[in-house]
């Protein structure tokens, strides 16, 4: 698969209150622990911090769940169970719809 976004894994830093940012780390630069920012959670008062810290668990999670939710799409791809074939068209389209192309 080609991959377009910024590779994983990434990990989330609680920086204040109410801001959290999603790092991709860095395997060329020796100096600098990060490649990348690759997102940002703020709040805007409405939000917890709980619920900013599993906003920001769920987004630095995505490359990995890509890759695993793909994984697992090879492995059972033949799997002609009709009771499966729903599960399977649905990772499909999800997998479709985190590339870009749905």
């Amino acid at each position: 698969m080609n991959t377009t976004h910024t590779q994983g894994p990434w990990i989330a830093e609680y920086r204040n209150r109410s801001y959290f940012d999603i790092f991709a780390p860095s395997a060329h630069a020796a100096d600098s622990p990060r490649a990348s920012k690759v997102a940002e959670i703020c709040s805007n008062g409405n939000k917890s911090i709980d619920e900013m810290r599993a906003n920001a668990r769920l987004i630095a999670a995505a490359p990995t769940l890509l890759s695993a939710l793909e994984w697992a799409l090879t492995q059972i791809d033949d799997d002609l169970d009709p009771d499966h074939q729903a599960a399977l068209n649905a990772a499909r389209a999800m997998v479709s719809r985190a590339r870009g192309t749905a």
